[in-house]
């Protein structure tokens, strides 16, 4: 009998602790992913399809999203990935388009954060736009600004036409966040060498 009772005993155990495992493992895997959603959300352009992948690690949190666009004549296209390191990211992207391309962007992303579709071949040009930001490095020195990159940058495309962007910087003063300057840019697309030219700049206010 006792024999019956420590078995039963044990096979408890085992089930609980295999129950623990279980749990600890599925909370650990919703606290670091990687977990995937799927969000659709309705754009002027047409309806986006998000494809979410969530990882963690101890210091951050990274929301990979993969962008398609279903339009109205019900052609899915591939817009391409933004990341992003924040939950709310649906609030921090803005997608347009012209009769050339669509235009994917967010200040909040992280590698890339400006995605051109071509509307002919769907192709996706991505674009880092704070490492395509004009040279300001004299200036920063005579302002006393804090030299090296990244600056403390923001910028916002103006408006696209045919294969010109025009992209409105605004600095931030590391030391001073209050001190801003603005520069407005032209830049040519480069469709064969997948590049951003810069075709004119406005000087710093």
């Amino acid at each position: 009998m006792k024999t019956e009772k420590i078995k039963k005993g044990c096979g408890i155990a085992i089930i609980t602790l295999i129950i623990i495992i279980v749990g600890v493992f599925c909370m650990v895997r919703t606290a670091f992913g990687p977990t995937f959603r799927t969000v659709k959300i309705d754009n002027p352009v047409g309806q986006l399809i998000c494809e979410e992948e969530y990882n963690a690690d101890m210091a951050a949190v990274f929301y990979d999203v993969d962008f398609k666009l279903e339009n109205g004549e019900k052609q899915i296209i591939d817009l391409g990935k933004l990341y992003f390191q924040k939950e709310d990211w649906i609030k921090e992207f803005e997608l347009k388009e012209n009769e050339n391309w669509y235009y994917l962007s967010s200040n909040n992303s992280n590698i890339y954060d400006l995605i051109l579709t071509d509307k002919i071949s769907e192709e996706n040009f991505s674009f880092d736009m704070k490492s395509n930001q004009p040279e300001n490095k004299e200036l920063w020195k005579t302002e006393k600004y804090t030299i090296g990159l990244p600056y403390s940058t923001n910028f916002r495309i103006d408006s696209l036409k045919q294969n010109s962007l025009y992209v409105k910087y605004e600095y931030r003063n590391n030391e001073n966040y209050n001190l801003i300057k603005n520069q407005s840019v032209e830049f040519k697309i480069d469709k064969l060498n997948k590049s951003l030219q810069i075709v004119n700049k406005s000087d710093l206010k």
